[in-house]
């Protein structure tokens, strides 16, 4: 250990001492390469923080366009059998936001994001995230909202199992179920459930959850069917919100406009 530091020190020693001994231009081509060498992990720092920066905007892009062909694509499924020579695909102004806070009392019912009316947002608008379906604006102030998820008891929104075409309600009860199912329908575990547009608040298209057990008990008409829902809420950072129905002219000038006002939606779920 003793010799490896002798010989550490020595060439900590011997290096000034050489780059004393040579010429000016010498010196300066050798300084250059030093200085390349010691600012090169400082630059790969800087490159690599440029590519995070980077990576996070087009994540961020990609996952709003992913919405926004969802909500087209159900939208185009709704048209098959309609002449859509003139159909314009439905645009939406979708803004992100982060949560700030939750209830204390039931943290998966209601969150707190750091966006509000300055932003756009009113009360009833629908919140979603990559996943699916989140929840609904219920109170909105200058810079922060309050969002009721489908966790919350009493939460219902019109929905339709894409497999069979059944429709029903979405309600949280002790669990997340898809009510007034007849027990006749053709509902099976594992059918994804949508959002069926039957709503003034929420278009169709975006994902609510699959079904994960269908009852034999019941009413008279109708079966239990409890569902998976797509989202978990207890893992969820940031929601994107979904402002406003847009036509192509608006859509365009949102793009210049950050601060164009959202249309006011319906209330019924």
């Amino acid at each position: 250990m003793v010799r490896r530091q002798l010989i550490f020190f020595s060439i900590l020693l011997i290096i000034p001492i050489i780059f004393l001994s040579l010429h000016e231009s010498s010196k300066l081509i050798v300084a250059g390469h030093l200085s390349r060498a010691f600012l090169f992990p400082i630059h790969k720092i800087s490159q690599y923080g440029h590519y995070l920066f980077i990576s996070h905007n087009t994540i961020e892009e990609l996952e709003i366009g992913i919405q926004q062909l969802r909500l087209e694509n159900a939208e185009l499924r709704t048209r098959i059998e309609i002449d859509t020579v003139h159909w314009e695909p439905p645009r939406f102004e979708i803004l992100k936001a982060y949560i700030a806070g939750r209830d204390p009392s039931d943290i998966n019912s209601y969150l707190h994001v750091n966006k509000g009316t300055e932003h756009g947002i009113r009360v009833n608008q629908p919140v979603m995230n990559a996943q699916g379906l989140v929840g609904v604006v219920k109170y909105t102030d200058r810079g922060t909202s309050i969002i009721e998820t489908i966790e919350h008891r009493g939460f219902a929104v019109s929905a339709v199992d894409v497999n069979t075409n059944v429709h029903g309600v979405v309600k949280k009860r002790d669990n997340i179920v898809f009510d007034f199912v007849r027990k006749t329908d053709a509902v099976n575990v594992g059918d994804s459930v949508y959002t069926s547009g039957m709503s003034e608040i929420y278009p169709a298209g975006i994902l609510i959850g699959t079904v994960q057990h269908i009852g034999t008990s019941g009413e008279m008409f109708f079966k239990p069917v409890s569902l998976l829902p797509s989202v978990q809420i207890n893992q969820l950072a940031y929601v994107y919100l979904l402002l406003a129905e847009v036509t192509a002219e608006e859509h365009i000038q949102l793009g210049v406009q950050d601060d164009s006002p959202a249309q006011k939606m319906g209330t019924q779920p």
